[in-house]
């Protein structure tokens, strides 16, 4: 347990602080790498997944290798949510003063849908329609985590959309 504890550990502090942070980046660069990483989530990656769960694709070697891309792509949206970043430094970010005053609950977070979304990777590795199914739902719920829904909904880590 206690290797597993820190595996997690290492993992959230290469997520958040790893050599490629950016953290010599303007904010406002920041700001809009991680916002077009996150806007590219869903048609990118995330879609895709859904049409299989939803019987229009089959594509299971698809699910896999998008599942693979977006937490990678998940792991450099959590670098670029930098000290300095909030609206008080650029008022167009949509991430709440929550994501820095709560800060171990927005990596847990952000650490949840990089888990679920590795395991449905790993579902579909299996072939196994139902657990890519199951599993989908776990990534839906990961993703409300910190909003609550669509594009231009709110939630405790991201403000409304205008």
């Amino acid at each position: 347990m206690t290797r597993y504890v820190c595996a997690a550990a290492l993992a959230v502090a290469f997520i958040f602080a790893g050599p490629t942070t950016g953290w010599s980046q303007a904010p406002a660069q920041l700001v809009e790498q991680r916002q077009e990483i996150m806007k590219s989530l869903w048609p990118a990656y995330y879609q895709e997944m859904a049409r299989v769960v939803r019987g229009q694709s089959t594509d299971m070697p698809g699910v896999a290798s998008r599942a693979s891309q977006a937490s990678e792509a998940l792991k450099k949206a959590g670098q670029a949510f930098a000290p300095g970043t909030g609206r008080d430094a650029v008022p167009k970010t949509r991430a709440t003063p929550a994501v820095w005053t709560q800060r171990a609950d927005f990596e847990a977070a952000l650490m949840r849908l990089i888990t679920e979304t590795d395991a449905i990777g790993s579902a579909a590795k299996s072939g196994n329609l139902d657990a890519v199914k199951a599993q989908w739902l776990k990534v839906a719920e990961a993703c409300g985590g910190c909003h609550g829904g669509p594009a231009k909904s709110g939630g405790k880590f991201r403000f409304e959309e205008p």
